[in-house]
């Protein structure tokens, strides 16, 4: 096997580790019994598990950040709510196809080690800002003095967060398409997207 071939692999069956056993498991031995090669073969690429676990977290980590900023809709949607809820159900489809992926992240944000947890912070507020960015882009000039930018940001943040768990960990209750609907409810209920003058 070509060496970035065989790179891939191995990154692949950190992946696995981290989902199946918890990141504390990841080793030369377990990368390599996963990956059904020899301990060498794992030498031959990588230093130590240290130096496995980090390019497995980079690259996941540059995947995840890249599927996160295609979930934030153009500030100049014509119609934010249709376009929040869009993507939201984008975020949900690269979810469910990157499913390792995703469940390291979960976990990994959830870990009682430090390291991991700065690095997930890191992307996360990214995507916050963003998502302030577009709700400050999308709410009407008369009302924006009114919202409050950085917690809509934050709980639209919350909604896309916990769909992802979901969609996951339980998809026949919480199909993407469950979740939509909701978030076409919930959406248009925040102070940037309601239109108090469509009340009658």
């Amino acid at each position: 096997m070509a060496p970035e071939k065989r790179r891939e692999q191995l990154l692949d069956a950190v992946l696995r580790v981290i989902v199946e056993q918890g990141v504390h498991k990841v080793s030369i031995d377990t990368v390599a019994k996963d990956a059904g090669v020899s301990r060498p073969v794992v030498y031959g690429l990588f230093q130590d598990s240290d130096q496995l676990l980090r390019a497995c977290l980079d690259r996941e980590e540059t995947a995840a950040l890249t599927q996160l900023a295609g979930a934030v809709p153009p500030a100049t949607s014509g119609d934010p709510i249709r376009a929040m809820t869009d993507s939201l159900e984008n975020f949900l489809t690269a979810v469910q196809a990157a499913p390792g992926r995703w469940r390291a992240v979960f976990q990994l944000a959830d870990s009682s080690t430090p390291a991991f947890r700065r690095r997930l912070e890191t992307g996360r507020q990214k995507f916050i800002e963003a998502l302030a960015a577009f709700v400050r882009a999308a709410t009407p000039p008369d009302r924006l003095p009114t919202v409050d930018v950085e917690l809509t940001a934050r709980t639209i943040y919350a909604l896309f967060w916990e769909a992802g768990r979901l969609v996951l960990a339980e998809p026949d209750t919480f199909p993407t398409q469950r979740i939509r609907d909701y978030a076409s409810t919930l959406i248009p209920a925040l102070p940037a997207f309601h239109d108090p003058k469509s009340v009658r």
